[in-house]
């Protein structure tokens, strides 16, 4: 779904997928304890996060809104 929703903005950002149990280190240093989590960053800089499920309409709003900042 999160897919979906970043296609949406048509190149206007892009999405990573990390694998944690083979990078445990990112997962420690971005404090990740649960999945799925979401880190939204620019410029090598965290803006936004969220963990959990997330519906279309949320996932849309958190795109734009990161996209927005």
């Amino acid at each position: 779904m999160l897919e979906k929703a970043i296609a949406k903005q048509k190149g206007r950002v892009a999405m990573a997928k990390v694998d944690i149990d083979e990078h445990t280190d990112l997962a420690i240093e971005y404090g990740v304890s649960a999945v799925p989590t979401v880190i939204a960053m620019r410029g090598g800089d965290v803006v936004d996060h969220f963990v959990g499920i997330k519906d279309d309409d949320e996932l849309d709003s958190f795109v734009s809104k990161v996209i927005g900042q």
